[in-house]
């Protein structure tokens, strides 16, 4: 328990015998309620239903099933059925808009205020930072970062300039590196009509 607590993962994928037979996939929050409780377990008890998917599926599609069985993550399997890796929905979104910092990661995010109303923001910026800083509430539960929300309100790879509004923000894209986001300049409409 010790070595799940200090990894940062949240999920972890659980085999019998050999990698090539994952069973399911431990979940920290279901262990910890167990754990809290006082309870007794055995692993396969709270393991949940592992996804599998070829490792050739393309992440776009990839990326729209996982949103739609609401998992983070996947086991990918090669064309004999052995397990070749796993991929996290935090994976495939650093993909397209770069890394994306946690509570486990270093560098520090920035937003700068560029005018009234108006801030030039790392898409890395964690969400939940984002609605604190400017006193908004972006929906931080499928998303950690500026840009995966962004990315998602666009339902493509946005490109330089393109604009999207969410409520009474607008969010441009300043710059991008071929499929990442890397800034968005956010401007929040006046209250008053």
């Amino acid at each position: 328990i010790a070595r799940v607590m200090d990894s940062g993962h949240s999920r972890f994928p659980v085999y019998r015998e050999t990698i090539d037979n994952v069973i399911g996939i431990l979940y920290v929050k279901d262990l910890l309620g167990f754990l809290i409780k006082g309870e007794n377990i055995s692993i396969p008890e709270v393991l949940r239903p592992a996804y599998f998917v070829p490792e050739s599926m393309k992440l776009d599609s990839l990326l729209k099933e996982m949103k739609q069985r609401r998992v983070h993550i996947a086991i990918a399997v090669d064309e004999y059925g052995g397990v070749s890796g796993i991929i996290s929905m935090e994976d495939i979104l650093e993909e397209i808009v770069g890394d994306i910092q946690d509570e486990f990661d270093n560098e520090g995010e920035e937003l700068v205020s560029v005018g009234e109303n108006e801030w030039i923001c790392d898409a890395r910026m964690n969400l939940e930072d984002l609605n604190d800083e400017l006193g908004v509430h972006i929906p931080a539960d499928d998303f950690d970062s500026l840009g995966g929300f962004v990315f998602d309100l666009f339902g493509k790879i946005p490109g330089r300039y393109e604009k999207v509004k969410w409520g009474k923000l607008f969010f441009i894209i300043q710059s991008v590196d071929g499929y990442k986001i890397k800034q968005v300049k956010i401007i929040k409409e006046n209250a008053e009509p």
